[in-house]
């Protein structure tokens, strides 16, 4: 290879390090939740971020709405759950393609703050075909149920719980894929605690 190219392939590679670098930079906690397919960026499964607009109740905890569009965020006020007494959690999911793509919701109970470990215990998944699945290796569940509903590009998952041991608190973790393994996952710190209702009255 002559000067001239290996001039050319050494700006190439360059600029390719530079692009990287600018875009780790900007993949921050505060950055838009995208899904990820291949080589780039897909809009499959979304929790707000939709082409050039966001929805902001990707999650509600009982009458409480959270915007969960964000790869990462804080909630406005930890939700309060009580033992012995049923709330639901509620997820509405884009797919650009339609709901019918939708392969995998999962909702994670957490006190850990690094953002890529979905779980140190309680989880709960719904799955197309199979339907759900709860890991529970803390007893906090006494029961949970899972129903699901479609308008347009929107599937809305509801997961009826009720708690049956209190927990300190903690963040959600929720994530979705597509049937192209497109995945999404957004991070909602202290997000939920569970308390006996007693002590809500002392």
């Amino acid at each position: 290879m002559n000067s001239k190219g290996m001039n050319k392939t050494i700006l190439k590679i360059s600029s390719a390090a530079i692009f990287l670098i600018l875009f780790s930079s900007y993949v921050g906690t505060s950055s838009n939740a995208y899904a990820v397919w291949g080589h780039g960026i897909t809009h499959g499964p979304s929790f707000g971020h939709v082409y050039d607009y966001t929805y902001t109740d990707g999650m509600k905890i009982d009458s409480n709405t959270f915007d969960i569009s964000k790869f990462s965020q804080s909630a406005p006020t930890t939700e309060t759950l009580y033992v012995n007494v049923p709330s639901t959690i509620t997820l509405k999911v884009f797919h650009t393609d339609g709901v019918q793509y939708l392969e995998h919701v999962a909702l994670y109970i957490t006190n850990s703050n690094d953002p890529t470990v979905y779980s140190n215990g309680e989880s709960i998944a719904y799955d197309k075909g199979t339907g759900l699945t709860i890991n529970d290796p803390n007893k906090l569940f006494k029961s949970v149920t899972v129903s699901t509903s479609s308008q347009g590009h929107f599937m809305y998952l509801t997961f009826k719980i009720t708690p049956q041991a209190s927990m300190d608190t903690s963040n959600i973790i929720v994530k979705a894929y597509d049937y192209r393994h497109a995945a999404i996952q957004s991070t909602i710190t202290d997000a939920l605690q569970i308390i006996k209702w007693q002590s809500s009255l002392t």
